[in-house]
């Protein structure tokens, strides 16, 4: 009986050596392998460069949320961005395509969408004649960044080129000026993704 014990555990000693060999631990973290719903919120800042040559610098909240693959991002984004002390609607499209898979990896981007004026007093707009609105306006937003991944989490900063037309109507008595505020500008993006 001792010598089938000792085979035995001999037998589940080599096995378990055996094992260990042909058992290989990636390098890669686990959120990069996931795929499959997404969610993520970010924080940009744009200083830009008006067709008027007036400076301003919009900054704006965004939550996204899409499908992932391994390298691909497409998310949609639904934020509130802060202009002149004017609040606007985003919504538009983001895909992003990582260059790698490693812990920390290049990426490059791009954005398109919509931005709607939130009217603040809109009751101003009914009991004076004098207004400023904004139209509904195309915004679009190219660029690289790097991120960092984590078990269950991503995090990434991005540096890319911002197009976002922008018109003001000034509704007075005599009628409505037309102001072209379309900006172009550096975007600067934190964001995080889990």
């Amino acid at each position: 009986m001792k010598k089938i014990t000792a085979i035995i555990a001999a037998f589940m000693l080599f096995g378990s050596f055996a094992n260990a060999q042909d058992f290989e631990v990636s390098e890669l973290p686990a959120f990069r392998l996931r795929t499959g719903f997404t969610t993520g919120v970010s924080f940009d800042i744009a200083p830009s460069r008006t067709a008027t040559d007036s400076n301003l610098l919009p900054f704006s909240f965004a939550v996204k949320a899409g499908y992932r693959t391994v390298n691909t991002h497409i998310l949609g984004l639904l934020g509130i961005e802060y202009l002149n002390d004017e609040n606007f609607i985003p919504l538009g499209v983001e895909v992003r395509q990582n260059f790698s898979n490693n812990t920390w990896a290049p990426f490059a981007y791009a954005q398109a969408g919509y931005s709607f004026h939130l009217k603040r007093n809109i009751r101003s707009r009914y009991n004076t004649a004098n207004y400023a609105q904004y139209e509904p306006s195309l915004f679009i937003k190219a660029g690289a960044g790097y991120s960092f991944a984590t078990t269950l989490s991503e995090f990434y900063v991005s540096v890319g080129y911002l197009y976002h037309q922008l018109e003001k109507i000034m509704v007075e008595q005599t009628g409505e000026t037309r102001t072209d505020l379309t900006m172009n500008g550096i975007d600067i993006t934190l964001g995080f993704v889990f």
